[in-house]
């Protein structure tokens, strides 16, 4: 009887156990309603800039909820439905990045264990060449009663269990189907039972936990215009080719069944593999995202969970069973998730999309075959899911004489359910990892570079802006920036100013504009953006006091989510994640939308820079960009959609996307990604794109962070070299490597020099 957070936990714990719009479906979009004024923010000086982002998203989610409630309002007839069962299928396909080859399964039946009603036999197939899948096939014996071959058959995708296709409850589950003659196959997600992917060289363990490798897998993926939960479907589509491979299945009586992720992943494959005539979905994760008073970040799960671009869809969780009308459907869900393992809003999310699906079904025909079932224990594969579970198939597969009743669980060693030597495949078998499949993929579709002798420079920029644009999401018009100077003070030689503008409706983005006391402009500025924040600049010591002190004035913002933006905590949760990472969550929601956090926050750069451009006392030929950490990789994007700013210095800043898919042990964070990107240009088109402004790396960083050679910064950025020398500007892309407390010396000669 576990939370999901205990379930996730229980091995280490000693247990044993490209934007589409809405007209895709053929209704017209609704126009986005604008935010409230700043008058309804109530007075612009009050700072509570932690409820910004929050009601923004909140705005945009609403708006989306709208959007898909509006197209589902117009199904009245079965075509309508089906039409849109269709475009469900053609559109998660596309979104997940697949459907991938299929190639040979190379299927090993490696050992058995015999008991008296079934066999399990331990399965080792390869779901993509070289990616080997550990699997239990429990196949019902002669001497069983129940066993009438050919035997319907049960793809059993798995939750989130440490232990796999082993955890107890699962096994029992698979136990006792076979014992009624279903022939079952269970397999090994990544990242857990024989399939870890980030192995710890020194302990053989996971690097990240089980969930944390879905997600550690996922983000890079991103960058490549898929989602994981393509190789988690892909392995389910070829586990079911393997049992429909056996003379023993009956190919018209095929079942889904998972708990947990296990049943999100029931929702992918209902959706997309046609071949599934009926499922039980346990447990998974049955509530929409612009679902019922929406809470930022909202219903936010692992990599594979979140539909990423589903929503400028129309698309959310509910579509994926609403594709499986009119075959027998039953849901289940326990409300003693609420909280714990899903959000506060569970027990309303899942009777929401349960009605979405009645309606659909009703349409349809079909009511009697889509049911709700809820269980009064916690989050598990308990007794009273179990006995629904056999139910329903033995309703809908022709096993009405089987009944419900369990035996006694049949235990046995994980050394002896393991279907390779060592318990994992990447010792055992070696193969590829999912850090390989990745980069497998990358090289497969990475474009050729935005440059070339028959481009011309202005031809290049406006093909990087126009791909950067849709990339990013980036709004069309510019709403007013009702700006206001909040505080002014001088300290000593510094004069210090407290400014507030709206880079859109409800996102009010603060900032500190310092400057030589008793001088008049306009000044050469420096804008700085960190994902510190902008307070270090008027601490004491200022961080860019010296850049003041040579008679440049400095502005730097907070950009959202950073500082004093970033969001505050739910008010009603979710809780299970404990809050831990918000700005990952707010990054999940965004992608979700179709609005990555990237193009938010080089929203609010473009913003500042029209903000400066309305103050007298900055000089907007002599306009700088310094930015820093991942904020650097904002500010290199906005600086190629706007000629404004003269020079960029990039500080402690990422060298290439390119390497955050070869990394094991990446670390930067998913605000900086956008859905696609590498399937447009990277880092060092950016920089050519810049060309021929003047551009500083100082310090330029690895996936890890940690500062590069300049050697391999500069063979990194060899494309932009070329671009540079091309226009006679080589001196003007600068690497530097060097100390970091070196660092303000070559920030003041870039202010000076540039």
């Amino acid at each position: 009887m576990f939370s999901r957070r205990k379930f996730l936990q229980a091995q280490t714990a000693g247990f044993v156990l490209p934007l589409i719009p809405t007209q895709a479906f053929g209704i017209s979009p609704t126009h986005a309603t604008q935010g409230p004024s700043s008058a309804s923010l109530g007075p612009i000086g009050k700072r509570d800039y932690w409820n910004d982002w929050p009601l923004h998203l909140s705005r945009m989610m609403n708006e989306a909820r709208d959007r898909r409630k509006a197209q589902l309002a117009e199904l009245r007839s079965p075509k309508q439905v089906n039409d849109r069962i269709e475009a469900i299928r053609s559109h998660v396909w596309d979104i997940v990045g697949g459907p991938l080859e299929r190639t040979a399964l190379n299927p090993r039946v490696v050992g058995k264990i015999e008991r008296d009603q079934y066999t399990i036999e331990k399965v080792i197939f390869e779901s993509q060449p070289s990616v080997y899948v550990t699997a239990h096939l429990y196949v019902p014996s002669s001497q069983n009663p129940l066993a009438k071959p050919p035997f319907p058959g049960i793809l059993a995708p798995l939750g989130h269990a440490d232990e796999g296709k082993a955890y107890r409850n699962y096994q029992f589950a698979y136990q006792n189907l076979a014992r009624k003659g279903y022939m079952v196959l269970a397999f090994d997600p990544y990242g857990q039972g024989e399939r870890l992917q980030y192995l710890d060289p020194k302990t053989q363990k996971s690097l990240f936990g089980s969930t944390g490798e879905h997600n550690q897998a996922g983000r890079p993926l991103l960058l490549l215009g898929a989602s994981f939960a393509l190789y988690r479907v892909w392995d389910g589509v070829r586990a079911l080719d393997y049992l429909l491979s056996r003379p023993e299945v009956d190919p018209s009586r095929i079942g889904c069944t998972g708990h947990s992720g296990g049943g999100t992943m029931t929702m992918y494959l209902v959706a997309l593999e046609p071949r599934i005539k009926v499922a039980v979905e346990v447990e998974g994760n049955s509530e929409n995202v612009a679902g019922p008073s929406y809470d930022p970040p909202g219903a936010i799960a692992d990599a594979e969970q979140n539909l990423v671009g589903g929503l400028p869809f129309g698309l959310d969780r509910g579509d994926l069973l609403m594709a499986f009308a009119p075959k027998p459907l039953l849901m289940t869900y326990t409300p003693q998730d609420i909280g714990s393992t899903y959000s506060p809003m569970l027990q309303a999310a899942t009777n929401e999309i349960y009605e979405e699906l009645r309606s659909a079904y009703a349409i349809l025909e079909a009511r009697d075959k889509v049911q709700l079932f809820a269980s009064p224990l916690p989050h598990d594969l308990d007794f009273f899911n179990r006995r629904a579970l056999y139910e329903w198939f033995n309703r809908w597969l022709g096993k009405s004489e089987a009944g419900t009743d369990e035996a006694e669980f049949e235990s046995a060693p994980l050394e002896v359910l393991n279907c390779t030597a060592t318990g994992q495949v990447l010792t055992s078998l070696g193969g590829r990892s999912v850090v390989d499949i990745n980069v497998d993929r990358m090289r497969s579709i990475i474009p050729s570079p935005l440059l070339g002798d028959s481009v011309s420079d202005q031809a290049m920029k406006a093909e990087v802006r126009k791909r950067l644009r849709k990339l990013l999401g980036l709004p069309v018009e510019r709403t007013p920036l009702h700006q206001e100077i909040l505080s002014s003070n001088l300290r000593r030689e510094t004069a210090m100013e407290e400014f507030v503008f709206q880079s859109q409706p409800q996102i009010r983005i603060p900032g500190w504009f310092i400057k030589p006391a008793g001088k008049k402009g306009p000044f050469p500025t420096v804008l700085y953006v960190s994902e510190s924040g902008r307070n270090g600049v008027v601490e004491e010591p200022g961080y860019l006091d010296y850049l003041v002190k040579a008679g440049t004035a400095v502005c730097a913002i907070d950009l959202r989510g950073v500082g004093s933006t970033a969001p505050r905590h739910p008010q009603q949760g979710p809780n299970f994640y404990g809050n831990e990472n918000l700005e990952e969550d707010y990054a999940w929601a965004s992608l979700i939308l179709g609005q990555p956090v990237l193009g938010q926050r080089v929203q609010d750069i473009l913003r500042c820079l029209d903000y400066l451009a309305t103050r007298s006392d900055v000089d907007g030929s002599q306009v700088r960009v310094l930015g820093e950490g991942g904020a650097g990789i904002a500010a290199l994007t906005a600086s190629a959609l706007d000629e404004r700013p003269r020079s960029l210095m990039l500080h402690r800043t990422l060298a290439t996307f390119k390497s955050v898919v070869e990394s094991k042990e990446y670390t930067v964070q998913l605000s900086c990604f956008a859905y696609g990107l590498l399937r447009e240009l990277d880092l060092p088109d950016l920089i050519a794109a810049l060309n021929p402004r003047t551009c500083w790396l100082l310090n330029a960083t690895g996936p890890e962070e940690k500062p590069l050679p300049r050697s391999q910064v500069i063979s990194s950025y060899a494309s932009a070299f070329r671009v540079y020398a091309k226009a006679g500007k080589a001196d003007d892309l600068c690497v530097w490597v060097e100390p970091e407390e070196a660092a303000p010396n070559t920030i003041l000669s870039w202010s000076k020099k540039t």
